[in-house]
């Protein structure tokens, strides 16, 4: 997505400001899918059922990957509609991700919102590990109050994402005005005032039940996941319960999530 503009509010993700980049360098605007992992992938591998798997590090992040290869894939259009599209993206295993699966992306238009929803479908032989998320950059600078009802935060590593330790209870709901990245879990709602007058109600149903967020001066992500960052390194008796799916062949999940636009006030 490189563009979502609200007719009397503005804009509300950080516009894209051309068509032609770099898949690799994603401009810091619009939004874009995360399958079958979010965030950062230490050491660009990681093992299934006893079996250890390399992908190519992140040009940018040597020696780690991050945000799986989906979004850097030319996706197609399964229907289209004037209030709503349904992209798809047939993936086969390759160097940079070992399985097979189906992604899909559904958007619908409402009045004052934006409902989504992601898919994530086994559709090689063997048992697949992953996830998924959706990455959107709010047009929301410093100063916009944001917060979000997330009960937990998770403790990091020296790597600056979840290690492994237990998330701890979260004592302030509101987002400091500057730069960070948090990482939080049992969440129903984040909300932003945005730069051009609107105010965001992000949600998402039990299937995203973790919440990254990142700020900079000129955005603000608010990011749906189906599990916790880093938790391809957590030990493998704590990665069901920090949301790793095991999909087996055939086997898919789903999730919804909604953006509610109203007048910042």
């Amino acid at each position: 997505m490189t563009h979502l503009v609200h007719d009397r509010l503005g804009s509300i993700l950080v516009p894209t400001a051309s068509a032609e980049f770099d898949p690799l360098n994603w401009p810091k605007a619009g939004a874009y899918p995360l399958f079958p992992y979010h965030n950062r992938l230490i050491g660009a591998a990681f093992e299934h059922e006893g079996k250890r798997y390399r992908v190519p590090p992140h040009p940018l992040l040597v020696p780690d990957a991050q945000h799986g290869p989906a979004h850097r894939r030319p996706w197609h259009v399964v229907s289209h509609q004037s209030d709503g599209i349904e992209l798809a993206l047939d993936y086969t295993a390759d160097a940079d991700w070992p399985f097979d699966f189906r992604a899909v992306q559904r958007f619908t238009l409402a009045a004052d919102r934006l409902d989504i929803e992601l898919s994530l479908t086994n559709t090689g032989q063997t048992s697949m590990p992953g996830g998924f998320g959706w990455h959107p950059y709010f047009a929301a600078g410093f100063k916009q109050a944001a917060s979000s009802d997330a009960k937990k935060i998770w403790p990091l590593s020296a790597a600056g994402i979840p290690g492994g330790a237990p998330p701890i209870l979260r004592e302030d709901k509101h987002f400091p005005e500057e730069g960070f990245t948090i990482f939080l879990s049992e969440w129903h709602h984040a909300t932003a005032a945005l730069n051009d007058g609107a105010r965001v109600r992000l949600a998402a149903d039990p299937a995203l039940p973790h919440l990254v967020v990142h700020r900079m001066p000129a955005y603000l992500c608010m990011e749906p996941v189906s599990h916790v960052a880093g938790v391809f390194g957590f030990p493998p008796e704590l990665r069901t319960a920090a949301g790793l799916l095991v999909l087996q062949s055939g086997e898919g999940r789903s999730a919804r999530l909604s953006i509610e636009i109203t007048a910042a006030g």
